[in-house]
């Protein structure tokens, strides 16, 4: 069955066309909704982490601002003047008043921060870490007017920490030992280290703190391998203050979002894989293309029962008429599908047999309707042969030549020895060539200038045709081709056989046929005689379509060199 005529295969193309559309609209919908999240988590980050970068320059600057205040206040100021006082006990009061200011100022912040102040006039020294002494070598060695990450012994213990320095007078910078007081502020990386924390606990990333020259400070849990992957992509892209970027590593998206803390000079990063955010998208697609598959694949299945109980059965009864149409009556469909089609197919089954029964009657009825005409045939070709004859015989009686009277009497039991044997109505070709020889020599008693010439190859000399099929062409050729021709005329009677045809080809050299008169005798074999035309040729044309069917013909040429040659053509069909 081709494909534009089969009903499953068109019921699963328009279900796939159904599909397609779907499929592609639900993927760009995806597609922009991802966009658009991307768009959206890319706003979102840079404004967390620049409200956290905010955030932590305000506490810095506010640490920065309490440390200026610190340098312009009178009393603070005093330190630089307390050697000048006399009483030891005054001097520590004043040391303790200052303490007590610093002390205030650090419970007010949300940071655990550490004020000194140091005059070097007086060599004194007041801050909130009481484990510190006087040290103006240590002061030079970390002297900064901005914000600086320096490592610091607090209490024994080394810590890295952000530290300040603010110099009075401010040109005193490059000579503290002349300066009057220098306040130091100072405070430990590990407040940042809980902000990141604190900032990670809200689910919003892993951040981290950069510098440029490649500090770093973690949150606690940081994926350390990450952190230095993305630093350094981030450092060698030259960090921008505030930056929103998407980077592939190791075959994963990142969200990179980056802020710049302007008063520590630091960038604060952090980063998401692409994949946490887009989660609830791909699970949804997942959901979707899982639904479609098992939709195609519940189709699938229906799809297969279909074509099991439809189109099959269909397709059975389809090659079964068309096997009825070949002329096959005998076909039977077997199979049991147990359903409506069970009795098309019973039905199918009874219809091919009463068919077949129907075309034996008419087949035996036609054979029996042939058999008639066939002996009708004969009727008709017998009696114009014999008033030939008996023609002849009275002619050879007149002229009182006793022995080829004799002779022709012979020739004239055997013809119709040969032609009353109506209970078989075909023959060899070898017996219709001796038939056919017969009546050339009793042809040869009444034309002198009369020869002839049989050349039939013996391969086909055992093929059975009607009875009386050649001697009515081979007495047409005499009559009309030899008998009124002046010269010496000859009848050749020869055979060819290939894989598809045999033919037999009777040739005379006699008076010939014009192409009108050819035309002419090609329509009347036509169509049925009537009381004005002869009968022979068309008897012969009828007898072969009987015995041989459609393809069997009879055609006339002239011969370029005189006379007419007639074919008489069959299917060569091997048994």
């Amino acid at each position: 069955m081709r494909l534009r005529e089969n009903t499953f295969a068109k019921m699963i193309t328009i279900f796939i066309l159904l599909l397609i559309p779907i499929i592609v609209l639900y993927t760009l919908s995806i597609r922009t909704s991802i966009d658009v999240i991307k768009e959206e988590m890319q706003s979102l980050k840079q404004k967390d982490i620049t409200f956290l970068a905010n955030e932590i320059d305000r506490s810095v600057t506010t640490l920065s601002t309490l440390g200026f205040l610190l340098s312009e206040d009178i009393h603070i100021q005093q330190l630089q003047n307390l050697h000048l006082i006399e009483s030891s006990y005054q001097r520590n009061d004043e040391k303790l008043r200052i303490l007590e200011r610093l002390r205030l100022l650090n419970v007010a912040q949300r940071w655990d921060t550490q004020y000194s102040i140091t005059a070097p006039a007086s060599k004194q020294l007041v801050s909130t870490n009481t484990y510190l002494s006087y040290d103006l070598e240590s002061i030079k060695k970390i002297l900064t007017r901005t914000w600086k990450y320096e490592e610091m012994t607090i209490q024994s213990m080394k810590q890295n920490r952000f530290v300040r320095h603010i110099v009075k007078p401010t040109n005193k910078i490059t000579d503290i030992e002349k300066a009057g007081i220098i306040v130091e502020i100072s405070f430990p990386e590990e407040h940042l280290i809980k902000d990141l924390d604190t900032f990670k606990l809200a689910g919003k990333g892993d951040p981290f703190l950069v510098h440029a020259d490649g500090a770093t400070i973690k949150n606690r849990t940081a994926d350390r391998e990450m952190t230095e992957t993305i630093k350094a992509l981030i450092l060698k892209g030259n960090v921008q203050e505030a930056s929103n970027q998407i980077i592939t590593i190791k075959g994963n998206d990142f969200l990179v979002t980056s802020a710049h803390v302007k008063t520590l000079d630091w960038y604060l990063i952090d980063y998401v894989p692409l994949a946490d955010i887009l989660k609830p998208i791909v699970k949804s697609q997942s959901l979707f293309y899982g639904s479609v598959g098992l939709l195609l694949i519940m189709s699938l299945l229906a799809g297969y029962l279909l074509y099991r109980n439809v189109q099959r059965p269909i397709a059975l009864l389809i090659r079964s008429v068309k096997r009825l149409q070949e002329g096959n009556y005998a076909a039977r469909i077997t199979a049991n599908p147990k359903n409506e089609f069970t009795y098309l197919f019973q039905r199918f089954n009874d219809m091919a047999a009463n068919t077949e029964q129907l075309i034996q009657k008419v087949y035996v009825e036609e054979l029996r309707r042939r058999e008639a005409n066939v002996k009708q045939l004969q009727s008709q070709i017998n009696p114009h042969f014999l008033y030939n004859c008996f023609a002849l015989i009275r002619s050879l009686a007149r002229l009182d030549k006793k022995e080829s009277v004799m002779k022709l009497a012979m020739h004239l039991s055997t013809y119709y020895r040969y032609t009353t044997r109506v209970e078989k109505l075909t023959a060899t070709l070898k017996e219709e060539l001796q038939l056919v020889e017969s009546y050339l020599e009793i042809q040869q008693f009444h034309i002198q200038h009369l020869s002839y010439r049989i050349q039939v190859p013996d391969a086909i000399l055992g093929i059975e045709i009607p009875r009386l099929l050649l001697q009515p062409v081979v007495e047409n050729a005499v009559l009309h081709g030899i008998e009124r021709f002046d010269g010496d005329g000859i009848i050749t009677i020869s055979g060819e056989s290939n894989d598809r045809y045999h033919t037999i080809i009777v040739e005379d050299n006699g008076i010939g046929i014009s192409e009108e008169g050819l035309r002419e005798l090609e329509r009347k074999i036509m169509n049925p005689p009537d009381e004005t035309s002869g009968c022979a040729l068309w008897n012969i044309r009828q007898r072969m379509l009987y015995q041989f069917g459609p393809e069997a013909s009879i055609s006339f040429r002239i011969r370029p060199e005189a006379g007419v040659a007639v074919y008489l053509s069959w299917p060569n069909v091997k048994q």
